[in-house]
């Protein structure tokens, strides 16, 4: 028997994955998507996400998709999770491969050639268009990010022939400091904050409620979601952690609610609020 289900719940409450199902809808999360849908459906070429550790950004990507799966046929996406190339050419060549050409000589212009056709062909022959999502954009370096300039000067006279959109931690903002020819495209930028007070203690009982629990029953009381806020600074992966941690606490130590003391002494014993 799963541990959860010793609460009564049918799924894991504060798994660590980034599942589409239990996302909250928190204001700044929720005005986030809306925009990055709207950009895209309007083909505006760059978009920027910016996000300490655990902000949402992952989940936020996926959700994204997901709004395209129905009714966003006319796009074809390209999902990047991890963009730690040695260099441009193999930068260029992991692109030729994600848009699946493989006939090209070796030389960094023909695949920037082949690409540009391969992008043309896809706008106006295919009427598709292409999107890239890159996550953890502030692992690419400086001629990465030229390469993705000259991606997006690849226009017909009326269209962008692609859309990007990177979601990057804060360090990404010295980066684009120092390309002012890239920054000046970007068309939607955003920064994600923590979650408020409130909107932790909302996201809590969120995620609960969608594991299955009751909406009369209580397991966090409102004193130990004040000092979990406190704890994690309303980040939600922090906040995920750290409740998954209480409550394998209150089951090892048979109590049926999670209480400021128990948070206190999880602080105590170790530190599950760090990620």
């Amino acid at each position: 028997m799963d541990y959860y289900e010793l609460l009564g719940l049918n799924k894991e409450p504060f798994a660590m994955t980034p599942d589409p199902n239990f996302f909250y809808q928190s204001k700044i999360h929720g005005e986030c998507l809306n925009r990055l849908e709207i950009s895209l459906r309007l083909n505006r070429g760059l978009n920027v996400v910016i996000g300490g550790v655990g902000s949402g950004k992952t989940t936020l990507s996926r959700l994204l998709l997901g709004r395209f799966v129905h009714f966003g046929k006319d796009f074809r996406f390209h999902l990047i999770l991890d963009p730690s190339w040695k260099d441009d050419y193999e930068f260029l060549y992991y692109l030729m491969k994600l848009f699946g050409l493989d006939n090209f000589s070796g030389l960094q212009t023909d695949m920037m050639d082949e690409i540009e056709h391969y992008l043309l062909d896809m706008a106006i022959s295919q009427q598709k268009k292409i999107v890239i999502i890159i996550d953890e954009g502030q692992k690419m370096n400086s001629s990465q990010i030229e390469i993705l300039r000259t991606l997006l000067n690849f226009e017909t006279n009326n269209a962008k022939l692609i859309q990007i959109i990177i979601f990057a931690q804060n360090e990404f903002k010295a980066l684009l400091d120092k390309h002012d020819n890239f920054k000046d495209r970007i068309a939607f930028a955003y920064t994600l904050n923590p979650l408020t007070l409130g909107e932790t203690g909302k996201f809590i009982q969120h995620r609960l409620k969608i594991a299955g629990l009751p909406e009369d029953v209580e397991i966090f009381t409102e004193n130990a979601v004040d000092m979990i806020y406190e704890k994690t600074n309303g980040y939600p992966r922090k906040i995920v952690k750290a409740c998954h941690n209480l409550l394998l606490d209150m089951i090892v130590d048979e109590k049926n609610v999670v209480q400021s003391e128990d948070v206190f002494k999880r602080m105590k014993d170790s530190d599950p609020f760090n990620v």
